[in-house]
């Protein structure tokens, strides 16, 4: 303690300091006081005991007394004597009560002091002999007992108090001989060595215990000497560490400053967690999403993360408290989804993305075992990041899925090497070997025509050199395969040496193979669609003439039937006539063949000999096809009856010679035509391909020409599919061959040796029982007597018609004007009994003027007759109210016909007709 605090300490007042002296005299005053109080506790005890057994002993002696005095007195009942006993012994004044009853409770005595106490009450049974006469209660005063144990106390404490009287007398002079003497030199030798007096003392003391303390203040005083100059020493660099301390402590302030201040400035959010995950420092960057720092403190980062990737955070923070993970974590929080009230179920999708860093914080513990005490890291804001990551993603993803879906390749080229980089595309399009590819330019010298490269290096250079914004060109290329292909190539130089001279290019390059196909097939249709029209236009222009052909027919018919009706017994007319019949029906086959040529016609089946058709096709391709083709045929008649149209028949055939001499063309050679049976039995359908067991006609046209490779055949029956050259051929002929055998129920095969030829074979099924054919009478025409409207545009089929119904008995009148018909027929409607009417009329057609008719009369018969229409079919005609529909030329037979069952309201014809109006 410093000299300054003992000189306060002995400037207190004395009153306030406590002395052993003083303490010692009280401590020895109190021992014996309470020794003594002990002692007094006792013996007043002890008394009252006394005292309690004297007076126990008081009052059986005054009971066995009174007993015995009163024992026959009460025998006798002498209340005298018991009052005089009582009287007498209730004086002394120890008896507080006295009570006498006989055994009847009847009382002879009772007396009680009233400012007495009864401390010890008895009662006894008074006895004679053994028998119970009476009772005594007796009760002693307690006063007497008290007044002694008080005397007796007084004279305790007088003793008590005269022996602590001269006990402190006597102590405090001992005390003050043998202890406060040497206690105040030691007191004094303390006060030295308190204010820094070392120096050794000598006390005179009689008490060995006083020497031994002076001796042990003496070495006491010494080592604190040496201490103090040790302390000095310590506190002086003590000194210097506290000036040492106080610039690092004001250096770790200017430190921990600078760190508040780039923690306050730093964007990412900077924290520290506990054990259980809970915030325990959060920094100012989260107030940027709408977070105070003290909202944070005390709750779990679970709480602000987005509920996907709880489990995510979770399982890292799991890791970082095992020390198990290192790796960084991408996680979605401090967002309005993580704060929208659950209950609500209000979500916004502004959901930060951030990047969390963090790192287990450790304590050494009991044994160097870590403990962890919590984590601390930085999250930072990647949202922008990671968008922009995923629109570039999305970028690449759409320029990978355009060069997918446009099979494009890049390249990239080193203008200075000469060396070329290719993508896995370039491989597929190319075929080549990454090898081949080192040296891109020579590889497309090499693969390309001179030509094709020249214009290559021409408009590579122009771009090179400025003059082009961009290289692009598509070139005829051969490829690993052999295959020559067509590539189109977009590039552009994209970087520059430090001398602005061109160093690298990237390009594109597609495979337009196909697009060039599909070009050239492009023009090929059009070509075809341009000869379609042509035909078309060709159809019409058939059209025409046949209508006209057919007036002519039907007048030539008209008047050749009525000769023959005229001049019946004349047979020499009648075979002249009958020529006539059979080149006009020719003449009508021919126009059908016209109609059906050009797609305006319908196929017509009927049982018939074919070889008859394929004769009269090869006489007329004998005229049409060079001489240094020979034609040798082998077609044999009634090998049996085909359901066929003789027109299709005579198309088929026409369009396999025409391809046949076509393949012979340049050389010459023989074209073979054969018809013969042919039978497909049960088991032999496997040789016979996919023809049903029966009876056939077999058709062979065969060649010595060219033949046709596998590829050929393949596709030979393909619509427009031709290996003539451009302009001689539609690619249509053996299509139409093909769909024409299919329509008869047959079958067309083909066989070919390259330079050796080709056969046809075409297989059409025999009817099994045909009907028989039987010489046709001279025919009966059914006649009648109605007036019949005639109307026709052509001069001479009216006259020829309306004397064909004279002839049949009807009273026929004609016109050549649909007008003037009409005219007629308003004028006296109900005088007309039928209508016959050509279709293709100037001024008004057939159907119009029938309507006209019609809406005058509804129940008018009317027949229209037609060379062809493509207006007017027989569904139309039935729609419209017409009754019969006929096809020109007419005959009598079909007229006659006809017109009775018009009339007569049995089943009318309605042919289906087909084309164009001519």
């Amino acid at each position: 303690m410093p000299q300054d605090d003992f000189k306060k300490e002995d400037q207190r007042p004395d009153r306030s300091r406590r002395t052993l002296h003083r303490d010692l005299i009280v401590s020895i005053v109190l021992v014996v006081t309470v020794v003594f109080f002990l002692v007094a506790v006792f013996a007043y005890g002890y008394l009252t005991h006394k005292a309690k057994v004297k007076s126990r002993e008081t009052i059986a002696e005054f009971s066995e007394y009174l007993h015995d005095s009163l024992e026959l007195p009460i025998w006798n009942i002498d209340e005298e004597g018991i009052d005089k006993i009582c009287n007498s012994f209730f004086e002394n004044a120890l008896v507080a009560r006295m009570k006498v009853t006989d055994h009847e409770g009847t009382v002879f005595f009772e007396k009680e002091r009233s400012d007495t106490k009864a401390i010890i009450e008895s009662r006894t049974t008074i006895l004679h002999g053994e028998a119970v006469v009476g009772y005594l209660e007796i009760a002693l005063n307690s006063q007497l007992f008290v007044e002694q144990q008080r005397h007796l106390m007084w004279l305790s404490i007088a003793g008590l108090i005269a022996a602590l009287l001269v006990l402190v007398a006597t102590l405090r002079i001992i005390l003050k001989v043998f202890l406060i003497s040497p206690l105040n030199q030691l007191i004094q030798r303390t006060e030295q060595i308190a204010r820094g007096e070392y120096d050794s003392v000598d006390l005179k003391a009689p008490q060995a215990e006083i020497r031994t303390i002076v001796s042990r203040f003496n070495t006491m005083a010494d080592r604190i000497q040496r201490r103090e100059r040790s302390l000095k020493k310590v506190n002086l660099r003590l000194e210097m560490e506290i000036e040492k301390h106080r610039d690092a402590q004001a250096a770790l302030l200017n430190s921990q400053e600078e760190l508040h201040s780039i923690i306050r400035s730093t964007p990412d959010i900077i924290f520290r967690l506990d054990t259980v995950s809970r915030f325990t420092f959060v920094s100012d960057a989260i107030r940027r999403y709408g977070l105070m720092p003290e909202e944070l403190l005390g709750r779990s980062i679970l709480d602000f993360v987005h509920p996907d990737d709880v489990d995510a955070a979770r399982n890292r923070i799991d890791q970082r408290q095992t020390g198990r993970s290192l790796n960084r974590l991408a996680i979605r929080a401090f967002g309005q989804t993580c704060l929208a009230n659950k209950e609500s179920g209000q979500m916004s999708e502004q959901n930060p993305v951030f990047l969390i860093d963090a790192e287990g914080l450790y304590v050494s513990g009991d044994g160097g075992i870590k403990v962890f005490v919590g984590t601390q890291g930085i999250a930072r804001d990647i949202t922008e990041q990671r968008q922009m990551e995923s629109a570039r993603l999305e970028s690449e993803d759409r320029l990978l899925l355009a060069l997918d879906v446009s099979g494009a390749g890049i390249w990239q080229l080193d203008l200075k090497s000469g060396s070329i980089i290719v993508d896995d595309r370039i491989y597929n399009l190319l075929g080549y070997e990454e090898a081949d590819l080192i040296n891109g330019l020579r590889l497309m010298r090499d693969k390309t025509d001179p030509e094709t490269w020249e214009a290559i290096q021409r408009k590579f250079g122009r771009h090179v050199a400025g003059m082009a914004p961009m290289f692009d060109y598509e070139f005829n290329l051969q490829a690993n395969d052999g295959q020559w292909k067509w590539f189109h190539t977009k590039a552009k130089v994209v970087r520059f040496d430090k001398d602005g001279q061109p160093e690298t290019m990237v390009g594109i390059i597609i495979d337009t193979s196909d697009k060039k196909e599909s070009e050239e097939e492009r023009e090929r249709l059009e070509l075809k669609l341009q000869q379609a029209q042509k035909m078309e236009a060709i159809g019409t222009l058939a059209g025409g003439i046949a209508h006209d052909f057919n007036n002519i027919l039907g007048a030539i018919l008209g008047y050749a039937q009525l000769t023959q009706m005229q001049t019946a017994s004349d047979l020499r007319v009648q075979g002249y006539v009958g020529n006539i019949f059979k080149a006009s029906e020719r003449a009508k086959g021919l126009v059908e063949q016209i109609l059906t040529f050009t797609r305006q016609g319908k196929s017509q089946k009927m049982p018939s000999d074919i070889s008859v058709v394929l004769k009269e096709v090869v006489k007329l391709l004998r005229a049409t096809i060079p001489t240094t083709i020979e034609i040798i045929q082998n077609i044999p008649s009634n090998l049996g009856t085909v359901m066929a149209d003789q027109t299709q028949i005579h198309q088929v055939l026409m369009n396999l010679c025409t391809n046949a001499a076509h393949a012979m063309e340049a050389r010459g050679g023989e074209l073979t035509v054969t018809l013969e049976s042919h039978v497909v039995e049960a088991g032999a359908q496997a040789t016979d391909k996919d023809l049903a067991p029966g009876r056939y006609l077999k058709l062979s046209v065969g060649d010595t020409g060219t033949g046709m490779q596998k590829a050929v055949i393949d596709r030979i029956f393909d619509p427009y599919y031709t290996t003539k050259s451009l302009g001689e051929g539609t690619g249509m002929g053996l299509a139409t061959v093909h769909g024409i055998v299919n329509d008869h129920g047959g079958r067309i095969f083909v066989e070919s040796v390259p330079g050796e030829g080709s056969v046809f074979s075409v297989f059409f099924p025999v009817l099994e029982n045909p009907t028989a054919s039987t010489p046709s009478p001279t025919p009966e025409y059914p006649r009648g007597s109605e007036r019949i409207l005639f109307v026709d545009d052509e001069e001479l089929l009216v006259e020829v018609g309306v004397e064909m119904l004279k002839d049949l008995g009807y009273d026929a009148v004609g016109f050549t004007r649909p007008a003037e018909a009409l005219d007629l027929f308003l004028e006296r409607p109900d005088e007309i009994d039928l209508v016959i009417t050509d279709m293709t009329m100037p001024g008004m057609t057939g159907d119009q003027m029938a309507v006209e008719m019609m809406q005058h009369r509804p129940d008018i018969p009317i027949v229209i007759c037609t060379g062809f229409s493509k207006r007017m079919t027989a569904v139309q005609a039935t729609s419209t109210g017409i009754r019969a529909f006929l096809m020109k030329p007419v005959t009598v037979e079909e007229l006659s016909r006809t017109i009775r069952e018009v009339l007569d309201g049995t089943e009318a014809s309605m042919p289906e007709v087909h084309g164009a109006e001519g």
